[in-house]
């Protein structure tokens, strides 16, 4: 479980670099990262557009040295590698904890009962979404569909709290806000 964190920011990094002590190449980072949450405001899930505070810093740790490295909060219990079929249909659910939801393959259709907010997350590079929306916070939920032919592979990391942010906007990150 050590090296979660680290396994986390290589493949949230909106960036990457090859780096060596011997680089001499000069890479430009982005300063933060965009993440479309699933959160709850009055008993209802809302979706946000959320930048991580603090943003990116530039790594010492072996064989990532010299690049982007963002921390996306303390993990607690066990990380689960999720396969959906195609075409599936999760229905309303509440998020299980607060959570990292990282899609590496297919696509999530999340939906809100009492809204006409929906957030379209494909996976891979992109597709990571924090999903706050717990029964302790929301009363219904959200809804998530996976619509296409192609099966969904997803990682679920619980965390201990909320990672530091500061909210952008409501609904869902749009593509080109998601690199930071």
């Amino acid at each position: 479980m050590v090296f979660l964190p680290a396994l986390f920011t290589t493949v949230l990094a909106a960036t990457t670099a090859a780096a060596a002590s011997t680089n001499t190449t000069t890479t430009t980072f982005p300063s933060t990262l965009n993440i479309t949450t699933i959160t709850a405001h009055n008993n209802q899930s809302a979706l946000e557009c959320w930048s991580l505070d603090p943003g990116y810093a530039t790594s010492s740790q072996a064989g990532v040295s010299g690049t982007a490295m963002l921390s996306l909060g303390p993990v607690t219990g066990n990380a689960t590698n999720i396969l959906i079929p195609e075409a599936y249909d999760g229905g309303r659910h509440n998020a299980p904890t607060i959570q990292w939801v990282l899609f590496l393959s297919g696509v999530a259709h999340i939906t809100l009962p009492n809204s006409t907010d929906e957030a379209w997350v494909v996976g891979g590079r992109n597709g990571a979404i924090l999903a706050l929306d717990t029964e302790e916070v929301s009363a219904l939920g959200h809804s998530t569909v996976y619509p296409t032919q192609e099966s969904t592979v997803a990682l679920e990391v619980p965390l201990e709290k909320v990672p530091g942010h500061r909210v952008l906007h409501k609904g869902a990150c749009v593509v080109g806000e998601i690199s930071g």
